[in-house]
């Protein structure tokens, strides 16, 4: 809980609607249980998506993955795979999936305003064929995250209008952020200089992304 009191914390949906009112027929109603043509359109060309999940006492964790867009394969209209890439091997998702399987995923596709968000129920597969049908410059993901869709819904564009998420020109200068080079030494007291971490770190980016 944060360290901060506050004066007047909602406690109730009932307040909730209060505030807010109640979604439009449009808006209420837009939800489905599965993936359909439109669904399918954007996962296709969507190359970055978020994963939702939480362990068994609900601590949540939220993962990106990335890779050429339509990198995750719809296989029917409630099945989705998402291939696992080398990565720093926490493997928090998977975890998390073992003791509580319910996530949630969130689409992107640069330069398209609207996003996608589904929800459902993920096991962990390796399955050779469909592993090696999502292979990546010669590299066979050795996991895959299967998730058995129970929500989809588009989100409306106007978060990603507000914050210009789409147009290099309104974005500020990412001067002043340190490098993940000088943040592990903070956060993992890790005893060796930035600069040389940093270097490892931009050599993986360079040549070990699969």
């Amino acid at each position: 809980m944060s360290a901060h009191s506050f004066e007047q914390v909602i406690t109730s949906e009932d307040e909730i609607r209060a505030i807010l009112g109640h979604p439009d027929q449009r808006a209420a109603d837009k939800v489905i249980d599965h993936i359909d043509q439109y669904c399918a359109a954007l996962i296709a060309h969507s190359p970055f998506l978020v994963i939702s999940s939480a362990d068994s006492d609900g601590n949540m964790d939220m993962s990106p993955k990335g890779d050429p867009e339509g990198f995750v394969k719809v296989l029917d209209d409630k099945t989705l795979v998402i291939p696992d890439r080398l990565g720093n091997r926490r493997g928090d998702t998977f975890s998390n999936v073992l003791q509580n399987p319910k996530v949630g995923l969130y689409f992107l596709a640069p330069g398209y305003r609207e996003t996608l968000r589904v929800s459902g129920t993920a096991q962990i597969i390796r399955d050779t064929a469909l592993l090696e049908s999502m292979s990546m410059q010669g590299k066979v993901p050795t996991l895959a995250l299967v998730i058995s869709v129970e929500k989809a819904l588009f989100h409306c564009a106007k978060c990603v209008i507000r914050s210009g998420l789409w147009k290099p020109e309104s974005w500020g200068s990412v001067d002043g952020i340190p490098t993940l080079g000088e943040i592990l030494v903070s956060h993992s007291n890790i005893d060796e200089p930035a600069e040389e971490i940093q270097k490892s770190i931009d050599e993986a980016y360079e040549t070990r992304v699969y």
